[in-house]
């Protein structure tokens, strides 16, 4: 008696499964209230304390503070975001949820990347909250609605492109603490060494050419020559920051399903 094989079941579409999983995602961060202290309260308290620590030394240096200090505020809660993806991650890998995900017949892409879809959600908020809040203290876009527009996209492109990073290690460690742990200690050295709460000049000449090159200052540059008039040359600070937001993105979008294939 001869027996048919099953039919395979249908594969959804990478878009559909990719919303599904993203939903997921959010779902998790709404439901999380460091998530929400993270992404809005952390920012504007770190706002709040340079802008009174560093707001009259700033201006006696020729700077507008609160011009300068917004756009590495938002770079600030788009790393947070990158982080708790990471996090997410690192939780899907340690409760067995990824190695549920492969064995479905489901996109791998959407799966690899659902957490940072939530993560893209949640810094949409993050910014509407943060440009309010920094209208309030007396920023501006002061070059117009269109340049305000690539601003956004900008700091979306900096989520997903550290956010790509962090989920490469929440995959590849699986554990909570230990990616926590790693992802600060990634993120302060550089922070430390960045544009993004004093100018360059102010650090010593040897550190210099680095604090100027590196990613966190190039993007906190792009981010300021398209909301402050009288800055950097728009078109090339632009340039350099998108180069190395698309290298990035590259980079760790080829290391992502990797580490989400060996995560258990």
């Amino acid at each position: 008696m001869s027996t048919s094989t099953p039919a395979p079941l249908p594969r959804a579409s990478a878009l559909i499964d990719g919303a599904a999983l993203v939903g997921r995602s959010f779902r998790i961060i709404t439901r999380r209230p460091e998530a929400v202290i993270s992404a809005v309260i952390f920012p504007l308290v770190f706002a709040l304390l340079f802008l009174a620590v560093f707001g009259r030394v700033m201006e006696r240096q020729g700077f507008v503070y609160e011009q300068y200090l917004l756009p590495a505020i938002v770079i600030q809660a788009t790393i947070f975001g990158a982080i708790g993806a990471s996090i997410l991650a690192s939780e899907d890998a340690q409760g067995g949820m990824c190695h549920r995900l492969r064995s479905m017949p489901i996109s791998r892409t959407a799966a690899v990347v659902a957490p940072l879809g939530g993560e893209l959600i949640r810094t949409v908020i993050s910014l509407a909250v943060l440009i309010a809040a920094g209208y309030a203290m007396g920023f501006r876009f002061e070059r117009g609605v269109g340049l305000a527009l690539v601003f956004v996209v900008v700091a979306l492109g900096c989520t997903v492109a550290f956010g790509l990073g962090y989920l490469v290690l929440g995959y590849a460690l699986g554990k909570v603490e230990p990616v926590r742990a790693i992802a600060m200690l990634v993120y302060y050295p550089l922070l430390l060494v960045s544009s993004l709460f004093v100018p360059a000049r102010a650090f010593p000449d040897w550190l210099q050419p680095f604090v100027d090159q590196q990613p966190l200052s190039r993007v906190s540059d792009a981010l300021r020559a398209l909301s402050t008039s009288g800055t950097q040359d728009v078109g090339e600070t632009v340039l350099i920051a998108v180069a190395w937001l698309v290298g990035l993105t590259v980079c760790f979008a080829l290391l992502a399903p990797r580490a989400f294939g060996r995560s258990r």
